[in-house]
Formats: C-alpha cells, sequence, structure tokens
C-alpha cells in the first residue's frame, strides 16, 4: 500500500498515472487513469498489457499510443516511464499524456511538478495553487484536512467558485456566512486582488488567516494559517491589560500619541476612550513638568523603572502625584511605549505632613523650635543681620491651673493667630510651653515696633467658651552682629527676655552689645 501523502500527490497529479511493481502489475492507479481507460476502478494486480496491449513498461521508454476505450472515443496519448523507488520497493512510474505538448518538454514540466508538490506538502501551511482561470492547481493534505467538506470534491481543474458552491451547498462550511451570495460575491472579490490577507473567525471557535496573492501569470497562491493559539494568546493579554488594576497606556514611542488605554486608566484620569485616544501621554502632566517628561520618554532606549514623582491633572481638574513605570515595546520597526502609572498622591501626602509635623508644632501648626533654629542658621550663612524676638507668656500658668489644660491649649493656638497677625511675613514659632519666638528677617530699626504690637495684641483677652481670659507677655530681643552663632544670638535675645520680665512684664528690651557672646578664635 501507498501512503495517504502519495495517493494524495498522485491524485493530484494532472495526468493519468499508474505505478506499476517489478512484475508489471498495477500497484496503483490515480482517478484521471481510471477516466481515461473508462473504469470505475483499476484494482491492484491488474496487469499493465490489460490496459496498454502491446506496449512494454521498460524503464525510460517513451511511446505515442492511441488508447481504444470502450465508448469508442480513443484517445491518443504519450507514454512515459520513471524509476518510482518508494520504501524500499522498485516500483515504476506510468506517465500518460493526453495533450498534444512535446515530449521533453511534458517530461521536465512533470518533474517540476512533482517537485512542487513534495515542496508544499512539507510547508506547515494549508496552501493551494490556481492557474489564471481560477482553477485548483495543485493543493496540500493540510489544506484537504482543514476543508473537510470540500476534500472529496478537489481535482486538478475545478474551478474555485465551484468549490466555494459546493462548500456552501453542503452545509458545513466553517466560516459564519448569513447570506451565500453575498459572501460568495465578496469571497471572489477579495480572492481577484493581487493581494488579500484577513482573519476569520470559524464557527468552532477557531481563527484562520487567509493570505491570497496573485502570481505575474495571472495565477494564484492561497495560504491559510491556523492562529488560533496567537488570537488566544492575544486575547490573554487583551484581558490582562484590560483587567489590570493598575492604569496602563500604549503610546506611540515617537510621537507619544495614544493608542490605548485601559479600563483602570479610564476611571483614573476621568476621560473616555474616544477622547484619550486624542490625547499625547504628555498632555496629563502639570504644564511645569510635560516637556520635561515627554523628553525623557522619547530618549530612551530601554525600560524605565519608576523613580521621578510626577504631577498630572484629571479630567475634573485635580491633581494627583504618580510614577510612571515604561516599557519599550517593538510591533515590526514600529516603536511603542507602555506605560503603567502608580498614584502615589496619598503617599506624597503622608511624607509632606511627616516632614511638615518633623518642623512645625503639633498644637499650633507653627514652626517648631527645630525649624526656628534652621531658618536662622540659613539667614546667618548668607550674611543677613536677622533680629530675634524671645516671647514669653505673663500670667499662662494660672490658666491651666484654673481653667485647665484645654482651655490653655486654646489660648496657646490664639496667641500663635495673633503673632502671626503682626508678624506678617516674619517667620513665628513656638519654641516650646508658652515661650514662642519671631525671626525678623531685616531689622530696619523697626524691632520695637513689632514688639509693641505682639504686646498689644496679646493683651486683649483671649474668650474661650464664653470665659474671657487676660494674659500679657515679655519681649526680649536681640540682634545679629557679625561672627555670632544663631545659639549666641538666642541667648541673648532671651536675656534680653529675663530683663523685661524684671522691670514689670508686659514690656520688651532690647540686648545690648555686653550680652551678645562672640565666640573668639583658637590661637594657633
Amino acid at each position: 500500500m501507498l501512503s495517504a501523502e502519495v495517493i494524495l500527490v498522485l491524485e493530484a497529479c494532472p495526468l493519468a498515472a499508474l505505478i506499476l511493481d517489478a512484475a508489471g502489475m498495477v500497484v496503483f492507479a490515480n482517478r484521471n487513469a481510471c477516466d481515461l481507460f473508462e473504469r470505475g476502478e483499476i484494482s491492484a494486480g491488474t496487469p499493465v498489457s490489460d490496459l496498454l496491449p502491446g506496449w512494454f513498461a521498460e524503464e525510460g521508454s517513451k511511446a505515442r499510443l492511441v488508447i481504444e476505450r470502450p465508448s469508442g472515443q480513443n484517445r491518443s496519448c504519450e507514454i512515459a516511464t520513471s524509476p518510482y523507488p518508494l520504501a524500499g520497493r522498485e516500483l515504476k512510474a506510468v506517465w500518460i499524456d493526453t495533450s498534444e505538448r512535446n515530449s521533453a518538454f511534458g517530461i521536465a514540466a512533470r518533474e517540476a511538478n512533482l517537485r512542487l508538490r513534495y515542496v508544499i506538502e512539507m510547508l506547515p501551511q494549508a496552501v493551494c495553487v490556481f492557474d489564471a482561470q481560477d482553477r485548483y492547481v495543485l493543493w496540500n493534505e493540510k489544506y484537504a484536512s482543514l476543508y473537510s467538506e470540500i476534500a472529496p470534491h478537489l481535482r486538478p481543474g475545478i474551478p474555485f467558485e465551484d468549490i466555494l458552491r459546493i462548500s456552501l451547498a453542503s452545509g458545513s462550511i466553517q466560516e459564519v456566512v448569513p447570506d451565500h451570495e453575498a459572501w460568495l460575491r465578496a469571497r471572489m472579490e477579495k480572492f481577484h486582488r493581487p493581494i488579500s490577507q484577513e482573519e476569520q473567525r470559524l464557527k468552532d471557535e477557531r481563527w484562520l488567516r487567509y493570505d491570497d496573492r496573485r502570481t505575474p501569470d495571472g495565477g494564484a497562491i492561497g495560504i491559510r494559517i491556523d492562529i488560533t493559539d496567537l488570537k488566544q494568546r492575544e486575547e490573554w493579554l487583551s484581558q490582562l491589560f484590560q483587567a489590570n488594576p493598575m492604569p496602563m497606556i500604549l503610546c506611540d514611542g515617537n510621537s507619544l500619541q495614544i493608542l490605548e488605554a485601559n479600563l483602570a486608566a479610564l476611571q483614573f484620569y476621568g476621560f473616555d476612550l474616544s477622547k484619550m485616544l486624542t490625547m499625547r501621554a504628555c498632555d496629563m502632566h502639570a504644564p511645569d513638568q510635560s516637556k520635561e517628561f515627554a523628553a525623557r520618554v522619547l530618549r530612551l532606549e530601554g525600560d524605565c523603572e519608576a523613580r521621578t514623582v510626577w504631577r498630572q491633572r484629571m479630567e475634573d481638574g485635580r491633581e494627583r502625584h504618580v510614577m510612571i513605570y515604561v516599557r519599550l515595546l517593538h510591533e515590526g520597526s514600529e516603536r511603542r511605549l507602555l506605560l503603567t502609572v502608580a498614584d502615589v498622591s496619598d503617599r506624597v501626602i503622608a511624607e509632606t505632613e511627616a516632614t511638615r509635623l518633623a518642623h512645625h508644632d503639633v498644637l499650633t501648626g507653627l514652626p517648631n523650635r527645630m525649624q526656628f533654629y534652621k531658618s536662622l542658621d540659613e539667614e546667618l550663612k548668607r550674611g543677613a543681620r536677622p533680629v530675634v524676638h524671645c516671647l514669653d507668656l505673663d500670667g499662662f500658668k494660672p490658666v491651666n491651673d484654673t481653667f485647665g489644660h484645654a482651655t490653655g491649649d486654646e489660648v496657646l493656638k490664639m496667641v500663635g493667630h495673633r503673632l502671626q497677625a503682626e508678624a506678617g511675613d516674619h517667620l513665628v514659632a513656638r519654641l516650646g510651653g508658652d515661650e514662642f519666638a519671631i525671626l525678623q528677617r531685616a531689622g530696619n530699626g523697626n524691632e520695637a515696633d513689632l514688639a509693641d504690637r505682639c504686646i498689644a495684641a496679646l493683651k486683649m483677652p483671649f474668650v474661650v467658651k464664653g470665659l474671657p481670659i487676660s494674659i500679657g507677655v515679655s519681649i526680649g530681643i536681640a540682634t545679629a552682629a557679625a561672627g555670632i552663632d544663631s545659639e549666641a544670638l538666642v541667648q541673648a535675645a532671651d536675656r534680653a527676655l529675663y530683663h523685661a520680665k524684671g522691670a514689670g512684664r508686659n514690656t520688651w528690651r532690647i540686648s545690648t552689645e555686653e550680652h551678645f557672646i562672640v565666640p573668639r578664635l583658637k590661637a594657633h
């Protein structure tokens, strides 16, 4: 028995073909041979002499004969033989050509035809070949297996349109066809294009890629590729993209035009998809950061981990802080960027608040001792002559003792507000307890005026839960001199404060020169 692949090749041969054993007995006859000899079937073991009386199947022999057929329609033909070794058996092939072609040309053409058949059988895709009249010439077993409803009808010379009609009539066509005639017209129109490529989903959920191309002689080659696995992977990737809880944006790597955005991105930014697809990936950034972001990602040569915190604007105008992970992708020659956006607004707010708390008093919200000294050091380092006011509340302890600490805390908050109102742009800090300080960045002789305003502001009663509470304040003032450090300057103001308290409270004193402690240089 011949293999199914060999039988398929022989059946697809346009010539009548007989395969003989060493004794001249028929091993196989293709359909063209059965039709030529007007036999429904030529059984294995039939002597070739019964078919071709007086002809001897000698290797390499050639002859022209007239075949007498039962119908009386005799056929003139050219007969040639060639060795056909197969699976260790020494077989011979008899090729019967009823055309009028030159014999040498015919043999060469047949050999080329056979080589082509072997080639297309080796291909991993389903392949079919058509002549200039859109008739089948060749096809491989994968093609016949793919279209099981038409496989029994495939034969060289049958028009492609006839096969399509057979497939439609069978009711087993694998494509979804709502209107037969409309589908047939569209299919033939695509088939006649120089190049026709499309993807089709079949009834059994498989996907096929159709690739039909016209050849220079007017014929056509069709390739069918099963892309079910590829489409499944694409579907999985699409689902991962869409279902990802992180906002994700796919954009063009050269223009930054947004090509796709997942549901999380649409919800995050508040835009609908149609709006997003008109934007660039940098359009959501704060105006002062948009150009910088675009410049960075456009010059990327690889993936980029998120390190920079960017500010982005939402559709409703809100601003959020984000970090953006960038993956560089290539689709053929196209450069793509996949952006994954992480909302770090809560973290930034928490870090900002932690920083604020580290440098501000929890009760009053004023800068604390640490921030006061930091600001004072900065003023001294840049060569400024700042003025320090040290303030200590008069009569505050009885407030806590009489009304309780909660009332005392309310009074301290009010003190902070009043001092800020008088100090204007100058820094007001709470150093601790009922001690406050003001950093006046430039005195210009008006430090006494500021002290007077603060004393007057705190003389007015503080009303807490309907109760008027009166306190006062004593203030010590010191102006920076050359070479003084922050600690010495504050100590000088503190000593002046105690002079003010000793002078009867609710007043101020300015440190005199002898109160300054100026560090002396060490001798070398």
